[in-house]
């Protein structure tokens, strides 16, 4: 990430640098010009009878060498312009005045034919750069530079981005130049605020990307012989931090809307820190359901904080790589709304660790953790007319091996997931899934659920409206399941431990919203199923379910589908109805 954004700090350490050049060289070579004119006039060798030149009038030769040192530490690829400077003596300080940082064309061009043109090309400008704590006597005469601060205010920062596999030579590095010339710089502190940096994807057809109030503050920079390979250091600096905020940009297909409060990257803890994320379309139900011909999920999705250990955000934002030590996201709400009324479609290849294989960029977390976490998943069903709801929150989620590179993906080729949370808000719920990454395309995977025991009817609010069943009667002890399969189908094996099960079935009546007893119906089913498992001192029942995926529905569904055919097994009922959509 350093020579992603190495152009960004670097200007105001040319300036710097050049500034020092010119005090210590030109400045000097001009002051004793004039002495000699004096001189030559006058006839008088006496130094304190000579006119002192002003630093108003050296301003246009101060200038020349700033663009000089520019263009010849780019190796010709930018040109520098300054429309005005300031130099107050007494305050030590220095202000430029209106400057702008452009590529040169041809250079750029003739750096691509070679191959050795940099993946990311600047365009700054800036009304003001104001350094202080330059020392005129020291900066003649000594080989050190110390100053107190440098700010750039309301830079407009334009980058285009290409990636390009030439690496660039170790004669271009900035320091190696700058220790040839000097022995030493150091600056207490640099700040770059309200800053509007524009981002061009070239490899994504000039993608555009804005990232508003763009700040960086750094502290404690030191460029001598100790610091110049100092990994400790961000691009010199003892501590660092980059944000921006109000980040906001849709996808492709202008359905989904991302926004992202504010970013901060800190140095030494090597932290990315994302503030209130949304994730949501404005499209109202019907309208978003218009816009395909089949049916899709509508999600929502918020999320409070995240933490990234040790994350490049640079490749991020180029759309490159996401690798990170360590991710953890607290308090993500999750709704995701289905209409099943439109016509399914095939939703094979689309297990996540599928999803995860196709994804266009490098993916390598070796963590991570979600804390607080809530789901809501809503269906309407066409047949009761009705929407209903299953909702997990309190979740704490941990992933290991999350990755997409065959490099990364360990000995075992595993990607585990671990959850615990409540289910309905009140029931403790577990579940492990583990992950074959070796084969993906087969989907290979076996995952474990536990539930603890509650009132039957709980399951009322969404059983109703999604299964046409309720419970009548009866308590759930405790529930257990294990299933292992592919993308193809799925065996269980299930325990499911409840007493005195009644159950109430139910049909939609046009006239009425509401839905209607199946009152023969409900008799023959109670009549029928075995309404305790286990049946007084009888040793609890297990039974082993197998399910062929239906190629229109999803992984969880799968998972769900094979535990139900075990959970119909154990009451008695028939195991076909598990396939009813």
């Amino acid at each position: 990430m350093n020579k992603k954004i190495f152009w960004i700090i670097l200007i105001p350490a040319l300036l710097i640098f050049s500034g020092y050049l010119f005090i210590r060289f030109s400045l000097q070579s001009s002051i004793n010009k004039e002495k000699k004119k004096e001189v030559s006039v006058n006839g008088d060798s006496d130094t304190t009878s000579v006119k002192q030149s002003s630093p108003l009038d050296l301003r246009p030769l101060f200038i020349k060498k700033l663009q000089q040192l520019v263009t010849k530490s780019s190796g010709g690829l930018y040109s520098l312009s300054v429309a005005d400077m300031d130099l107050d003596v007494l305050a030590s300080s220095v202000s430029l005045q209106n400057v702008t940082v452009i590529p040169d064309k041809d250079v750029l061009a003739s750096l691509m034919k070679k191959a050795q043109a940099p993946n990311d090309v600047f365009t700054i400008s800036f009304k003001n750069l104001i350094i202080e704590g330059v020392n005129i006597d020291d900066a003649i005469s000594s080989k050190t530079m110390d100053y107190k601060l440098i700010k750039l205010v309301n830079p407009v920062i334009e980058v285009h981005h290409r990636k390009r596999t030439a690496v660039r030579k170790s004669d271009d590095d900035f320091a190696q130049r700058f220790l040839k010339e000097m022995q030493k710089l150091s600056v207490k502190k640099i700040v770059i605020e309200g800053a509007a940096l524009t981002h061009y994807n070239d490899d994504k057809r000039g993608k555009q990307t804005k990232l508003n109030d763009f700040a960086v503050t750094m502290n404690d920079i030191l460029i001598d012989s100790t610091t110049r390979a100092d990994k400790d250091r961000f691009l010199f600096a003892k501590e660092a931090a980059i944000s921006f905020k109000n980040f906001n940009t849709a996808t492709t297909d202008k359905i989904y809307n991302l926004e992202i409060g504010s970013v901060s990257v800190k140095w030494p803890q090597q932290t990315v820190s994302l503030q209130n994320l949304s994730f949501k379309t404005k499209l109202s139900r019907k309208a978003f359901q218009q816009k395909f011909k089949s049916r899709k999920e509508i999600f929502e999705l918020s999320i409070p904080s995240i933490t990234v250990q040790r994350m490049d955000w640079w490749d991020l934002l180029n759309e490159e790589r996401i690798e990170a030590d360590a991710i953890t996201v607290a308090g993500l709400k999750l709704n995701v709304y289905l209409d099943r009324t439109p016509p399914p479609s095939s939703r094979m290849g689309n297990f996540p660790k599928q999803l995860l294989m196709k994804m266009p960029i490098n993916i390598s977390v070796p963590k991570l953790r979600f804390q607080n976490m809530e789901v809501a998943y809503t269906e309407f069903n066409p047949k009761s007319g009705q929407n209903g709801t299953i909702v997990i929150d309190r979740i704490k989620m941990g992933m290991t091996g999350v990755t997409n590179m065959a490099e990364k993906m360990g000995a075992s080729k595993m990607m585990n997931v671990s959850v615990s949370a409540k289910f309905m808000r009140t029931v403790p719920l577990n579940a492990v899934f583990n992950l074959d990454m070796k084969d993906y395309k087969k989907g290979k995977f076996s995952a474990a659920l536990s539930l603890q025991g509650f009132d039957g009817k709980l399951a009322n609010s969404f059983g109703g409206p999604l299964g046409l069943v309720n419970v009548k009667e009866g308590s759930l002890q405790k529930v257990e399941i294990k299933v292992s399969g592919d993308e193809m189908k799925a065996t269980s094996d299930v325990l499911v431990l409840y007493k005195n099960l009644k159950v109430v079935l139910l049909e939609k009546d046009s006239s009425k919203k509401a839905l209607d007893k199946k009152d023969v119906t409900s008799f023959l089913a109670n009549f029928i199923i075995k309404n305790d498992n286990p049946k007084g001192d009888k040793e609890p029942r297990r039974e082993r379910g197998e399910f062929v995926r239906n190629p229109n529905a999803g992984f969880l569904n799968l998972v769900w589908k094979a535990g139900l055919v075990g959970i119909l097994k154990t009451i008695g009922a028939p195991a076909k109805l598990a396939y009813k959509q």
